[in-house]
């Protein structure tokens, strides 16, 4: 009996301890991002010849932002994504010698990690990678990338160093994502998952193309819509293996393409931003005007889904979202304090609101975008236009509802995106106090990034660039 009793006594006084060891966990963090993924690349989009059966169960099981925003290329995308601001501020104004991102921006996965989360990052390492700095300085745990757009037998990187793989790149990090997953469900996690399909080169595995052809499609047109079954595939196994691990409830599933719909005959476009072709057309299913680079709608718009069982309801949703809206919003859902680092200050806003309740209004800023090819593109090299005046750019300032352009030597217009997503009418003449009132907040943006002083950085090692010592985190 004595024995008995000293049993009861310490397994009563081990139910704290292991109450509080199963204790209720943190979500996992599953962000899942593709590469010139259009805005009509989808099946529910309205797409009915493109394969993207995940993506669309994804999409029937998640919150859908269709008024969403990313910037008009990948580098400015991910500079919002990782930090929460935007583009502009964080240094990053373009691509290549354009893309250098302050290192004193705090990036996404080091607030999960200091709020207890193992971290991965695989794919494409853009803005994660950054000068002679690895991923493993910004916060990620573990890592596995590509240097270029190689969508077989590639370079990957990881912190034992580069190495030549074989096999198709989407399935290489499919299967280092899946592995992670595994091996971490007990823990929480954030991982970051970065196709590089679709971007051009567009090159898939033949069965992948074979349905396509087979529908009378362009060898171009069934590459493209191949390389994105074969993504959809990839993201399959990837929520399969949540479910199969026993952590789909648990885990909030983010998705985003980085920029809007590109191609070859994206090159033959007009100086309107109008795109015409067959395999475009197949495309472009919503009729938007413009493409990558640009800040029309198919240069910037793109579909977000959220999907967390039991916590956010699935269905559209009608408020205004942009990419830099993802670190504070994951932040808020997870439960992870912003003041967990101390950082610059956000200009993204979490969607929280809108997750919780589809109807909700909240108040968020306008957003604003610049051009980086085409007419109104910067000017002077990876200097950058600090000295280019207003007029000589193609600025938006992008609402709930109306959208104000400011073109190249002076010329503006202004859309009613619920009536208009196309762009085809100019609506100044209806709405003069809307458009008065958004030239006015969009030159006065535009000269508030200028004031920071932290846009348009240099490369390091670029003459009036970072040091490599100034680029240390």
């Amino acid at each position: 009996m004595k024995i008995t009793l000293n049993l009861c006594l310490s397994a009563c006084l081990a139910l704290p301890l292991l109450a509080f060891a199963a204790g209720p966990q943190k979500p996992n963090v599953l962000l899942i991002i593709s590469d010139d993924q259009g805005y009509g690349d989808f099946g529910f989009n309205g797409n009915r010849l493109v394969q993207t059966p995940a993506l669309d169960r994804l999409a029937g099981e998640a919150a859908v932002f269709r008024n969403f925003a990313a910037a008009a290329a990948c580098s400015p995308t991910r500079a919002a994504l990782w930090t929460g601001r935007d583009h502009l501020l964080t240094g990053v104004w373009g691509v290549g010698g354009r893309a250098s991102l302050r290192p004193d921006e705090v990036r996404m996965p080091a607030f999960f990690k200091a709020g207890g989360y193992r971290t991965l990052h695989v794919g494409k390492l853009d803005s994660v990678k950054v000068g002679k700095d690895g991923p493993a300085a910004f916060g990620w745990d573990e890592w596995l990338g590509g240097g270029g757009y190689e969508h077989r037998d590639p370079m990957l990187f990881s912190p034992k160093g580069g190495a030549r793989a074989q096999g198709w790149t989407a399935d290489l990090m499919t299967e280092r994502a899946i592995a992670f997953i595994r091996a971490n469900r007990g823990q929480p996690w954030f991982a970051s998952v970065a196709f590089i399909i679709p971007h051009m080169p567009w090159v898939c595995d033949e069965k992948f193309a074979a349905p396509f052809l087979a529908q009378g499609c362009s060898k171009e047109l069934a590459a493209c819509y191949g390389s994105i079954a074969q993504m959809d595939a990839c993201i399959g196994r990837l929520l399969d293996a949540l479910r199969e691990t026993g952590q789909a409830e648990r885990t909030i599933v983010a998705f985003l393409s980085d920029n809007g719909q590109t191609g070859p005959e994206a090159k033959e476009a007009g100086a309107d931003g109008i795109v015409r072709g067959p395999d475009w057309s197949k495309r472009n299913v919503a009729g938007l005007r413009g493409h990558k680079a640009t800040v029309w709608e198919n240069g910037i718009r793109v579909p977000f889904l959220l999907r967390w069982p039991g916590h956010v309801a699935p269905g559209e949703r009608g408020q205004l979202g942009c990419v830099e809206d993802l670190l504070p919003t994951l932040l808020d859902l997870a439960d992870v304090g912003a003041d967990t680092l101390p950082h610059l200050s956000f200009t993204g806003v979490s969607l929280s609101p809108a997750l919780k309740d589809a109807g909700a209004t909240f108040e968020r800023p306008e957003v604003l975008r610049m051009a980086i090819s085409g007419p109104g593109s910067p000017r002077g090299g990876d200097a950058g236009p600090k000295y280019s005046s207003f007029e000589s750019l193609h600025l938006t300032l992008r609402g709930q509802r109306f959208k104000y352009h400011a073109l190249p030597e002076g010329q503006c217009a202004l859309y009613d995106l619920v009536a208009d997503p196309g762009e085809k009418n100019d609506v100044q003449a209806g709405n003069p106090e809307v458009a008065s009132r958004m030239a006015r907040t969009c030159r006065e943006r535009w000269a508030a990034v200028l004031a920071s002083g932290r846009a348009f950085a240099l490369p390091a090692g670029a003459p009036g660039g970072e040091t490599e010592k100034a680029r240390k985190p």
